[in-house]
């Protein structure tokens, strides 16, 4: 889901929620090709809430999907999200986008919950933008300037 609208409504519910929101970055324009959600917002992506994680789409080799959307500040990490095996009608597929990369950040999410009772949703959230591996390809392109560590999120301030 995303918009270039903004939503006052939306952006309101997801701020005053007690929830942990993981949200893909979009996968680019109307020829496909990522753009920058900092100077043309995507929503929910651009929303500012401190309970958001927006995610980009990360290649085999590290890189930025050239469809994903990417923001130094509007977008937070990048992940996995190319060629991913997901379910489809009749079946399974492989499927590529910020919204098969959001789902590694959001697994990673639970994972924390389930073993790490000592962070709450702020904890969280810090630990997986704060253990993100730097990667030279995604600086400038997303504010933690890495890609997704889930184990290092799973460990982190330990």
């Amino acid at each position: 889901m995303g918009t270039l609208t903004y939503d006052q409504e939306m952006d309101q519910l997801i701020r005053e929620s007690p929830m942990l929101f993981v949200i893909s970055a979009g996968n680019g324009d109307a020829e496909g090709k990522g753009y920058d959600i900092d100077a043309l917002p995507m929503y929910p992506a651009s929303c500012t809430a401190d309970n958001i994680i927006s995610v980009g789409n990360l290649l085999f080799d590290g890189s930025l999907d050239e469809s994903s959307n990417y923001g130094a500040v509007s977008v937070d990490i990048a992940a996995p999200g190319t060629y991913i095996l997901s379910t489809v009608p009749g079946g399974y597929g492989f499927m590529t986008g910020t919204s098969m990369a959001a789902p590694m950040v959001t697994g990673t999410a639970a994972l924390i919950y389930s073993c790490r009772t000592d962070l709450d949703l702020t904890g969280v959230r810090e630990a997986i933008l704060g253990s993100a591996r730097k990667m030279e390809g995604l600086e400038g392109k997303v504010a933690t300037g890495g890609m997704l560590d889930a184990w290092g999120a799973i460990t982190w301030g330990r």
